[in-house]
């Protein structure tokens, strides 16, 4: 059982002898083709370039075997003589559709594509180069299709080729010739892609950190109150879960004015631990200090956290790394409930990190996805930062082009529709990036038609989000050091059973001071983070 179906005016098959009778091909030829088609491709296969002449003698009127000593000659890489054999295809069978492909695939190579439509045609359409014709096997139409779009790739012309792979996913997603195709645009688009990123760049604003580098040269640790603060300084994420059990079960006004010092001790002593080799074991006490604070429910302790957050990049960097970005909101958003009014001043305040303010924007939005009887507050908010921003000049330090293409990225993922008006006028200032959720055209259109897809994140304590960033961010792993001497496991073991390391692909990260993936032997955050992906 053969298919056909229709597109722009011809039919489709996938019957391979619906031309059988126009070339004369008798049936013990035909029961040949599948063979012949397989053993062409193989090089070691010595036989078949003399067992294909015998057959073109017997059977000139077939461009097919043709088509297959072309492709014998060309897997040996003998190309002069495939180029002899294509051109005699093209001479004897001059309306034989692979023939054209081979001679314009061919010009392509040779860096001659200009040559290409007075092969193809200058419509470069199937149907207008065989306008007699009504019917064409799948095979001719994918290979067409690949050809042109090499073509517009090789003259640089994305938009058309993209254009063209469209339609051949829609005719043919998942054939050879449609994967073949993409693979021409992988440089093209990257290129694009990088073009779109100098625009960007060009147009990016930026804030000034109102906050220089420490250059305190403090070595001294602090004494703490509790003897037990000093496990955050010896432990990364893996910290047993029982020191972080003793730590909170201390005396509550000591021991959050103790986690409050820590962020004063990696203030002042940020040249000592910035000079010592990275090691997340040493460098994540503010960390743990956050969460903790959040575990211990401090809500008093929201103005040290966001003093801290109004350290420069580099500051934070050292501290945070990724969780700046990926864990960071959670903490706000256990603590901030009761003080919305500390996380707006926060947003509106000049000279802050970019992803110091997108972590409180997303406990905001996330505020709206897990509590809606709070949307109408937040909107309020949002709208209030919003309209700050639009009346606020270039030399007030405050706009940001990338924070405010973050932020109206978290209001999208909540779907605040009735900010639409206040977020257009700040894109007409240009004051939002454009490379984080494309123009407002399409920020509206985000906006009026929402996916169904889920953007809550999950509200987890400190044991269960230490287990999830073990369990899923690359460069971690639990082993049997992890569990207690009885056999348990030293986090809450409630929800702790499988340990299994589960890595899905959306939640693999790459440590900001992590070896950068492409071999340059330079931190990740120094090299290629801020580089277009290939």
């Amino acid at each position: 059982m053969y298919s056909q179906y229709t597109i722009s005016g011809y039919n489709i098959t996938t019957d391979p002898g619906f031309q059988n009778e126009q070339f004369g091909h008798t049936q013990d030829l035909i029961e040949q083709f599948n063979e012949l088609f397989i053993e062409c491709q193989i090089k070691k296969n010595k036989k078949i370039i003399p067992r294909l002449t015998a057959l073109i003698l017997k059977y000139p009127q077939s461009p097919q075997l043709k088509n297959y000593l072309f492709v014998a000659y060309s897997v040996r890489r003998n190309y002069e003589k495939a180029a002899e054999i294509n051109s005699w295809i093209i001479t004897e069978h001059p309306d034989y559709l692979f023939g054209k492909l081979n001679a314009a695939h061919r010009y392509i190579t040779n860096d001659q594509a200009q040559k290409v439509p007075g092969v193809l045609g200058e419509a470069m359409k199937i149907k207008a180069l065989y306008p007699g014709r009504d019917l064409f096997h799948l095979a001719e139409v994918t290979g067409f299709f690949k050809v042109v779009i090499r073509y517009y790739a090789a003259i640089n012309n994305l938009e058309l080729a993209e254009s063209h792979l469209s339609v051949l996913n829609e005719i043919a997603p998942d054939h050879p010739d449609t994967l073949s195709a993409e693979s021409f645009l992988s440089s093209l688009r990257m290129n694009a892609g990088l073009e779109r990123l100098k625009k960007e760049e060009a147009g990016r604003i930026r804030v000034t950190s109102m906050r220089p580098v420490p250059l305190s040269t403090q070595k001294i640790p602090p004494v703490f109150n509790h003897a037990e603060i000093n496990n955050l300084y010896q432990y990364g994420i893996r910290i047993p879960g029982e020191k972080l059990k003793e730590i909170i079960a201390l005396p509550r006004e000591t021991v959050i004015a103790d986690l409050e010092k820590i962020f004063q001790d990696a203030v002042e002593r940020y040249q000592y631990f910035a000079g010592l080799h990275y090691e997340e074991e040493m460098h994540n006490f503010p960390l743990h200090a956050l969460c903790l604070l959040a575990e211990l429910k401090s809500e008093k302790s929201l103005p040290a956290i966001f003093n801290f957050l109004e350290n420069n990049e580099e500051v934070l960097d050292l501290w945070f790394g990724d969780h700046l970005t990926a864990t960071v909101w959670l903490p706000v958003y256990l603590l901030s409930q009761n003080n919305l009014g500390l996380v707006k001043e926060f947003l509106m305040k000049p000279g802050i990190f970019t992803y110091s303010k997108t972590a409180l924007s997303e406990a905001l939005c996330q505020m709206v996805l897990h509590q809606p009887e709070k949307r109408n507050e937040i909107v309020t908010i949002y709208t209030e930062i919003l309209s700050y921003f639009n009346q606020a000049s270039l030399e007030d330090n405050i706009i940001d082009s990338d924070f405010l293409g973050l932020i109206v990225g978290d209001i999208i993922n909540c779907s605040v529709i009735e900010l639409l008006p206040v977020i257009r006028e700040l894109f007409v200032k240009k004051y939002v990036g454009t490379t984080i959720n494309g123009s407002y055209d399409e920020v509206e259109e985000y906006l009026k038609n929402p996916t169904l897809r889920n953007y809550k994140n999950d509200i987890r304590n400190i044991f269960e989000l230490y287990d999830d960033i073990l369990k899923t961010w690359a460069g971690y792993s639990i082993g049997e050091d992890d569990y207690s001497e009885n056999g348990e496991d030293d986090f809450e073991h409630d929800f702790l059973e499988d340990y299994e390391i589960r890595q899905p692909a959306n939640s693999v990260k790459i440590g900001r001071n992590d070896p950068c993936p492409c071999g340059s032997d330079k931190k990740y955050k120094k090299c290629c983070k801020d580089k277009l992906p290939l």
